[in-house]
């Protein structure tokens, strides 16, 4: 892993170790940084993307806010849900987006532990039905350029390797 992710993956692991203890929730790795670690890939991560319940990106959002501040975070974009310290952004979104884009419940996803920290991720399969249902976002599109398609086709080249045993 480059040092980059490396120190984004390690803040991941101190805002997910804080919603585990002061939410008792498991948040959800995702985004990025969440596909690279799960394809094994060093790829670019602009921010360290992180889905939660519903209630917290709207009835206990002030809550969020006070926690994230305590890590010295400062809200960043608050229509965005974005957190910035030091340059590194976290963003912050529903985990029912799953359930929207991809079918996907939260309930289902595998939970990972980590140096007593709880998270949940995606399988690569689950990350390819995302990214194939993102390419319908115009707006995103737009945004992103090809980005998610370079997803798409890294995800498919993991996926093929398994299969082959590599």
């Amino acid at each position: 892993m480059n040092p980059d992710n490396k120190e984004k993956s390690n803040i991941f692991l101190e805002v997910a170790g804080e919603l585990n203890k002061s939410f008792e929730i498991i948040p959800i790795l995702y985004g990025s940084l969440g596909l690279n670690r799960v394809i094994e890939e060093n790829g670019t991560v602009n921010d360290i993307d992180i889905l939660v319940p519903n209630e917290f990106v709207d009835g206990k959002w002030d809550e969020l806010i006070e926690t994230m501040n305590r890590l010295d975070f400062k809200l960043k974009n608050e229509h965005e849900h974005e957190f910035i310290r030091e340059g590194k952004i976290i963003a912050f979104a529903t985990n029912l987006d799953l359930v929207e884009m991809a079918g996907i419940r939260p309930e289902d996803l595998k939970i990972s532990k980590e140096s007593g920290i709880e998270f949940k991720e995606l399988t690569p399969v689950q990350y390819l039905n995302v990214y194939q249902f993102m390419l319908r976002d115009s707006y995103r599109q737009e945004k992103r350029g090809t980005a998610d398609k370079d997803k798409i086709t890294l995800i498919k080249k993991y996926l093929a390797a398994k299969k082959l045993g590599k």
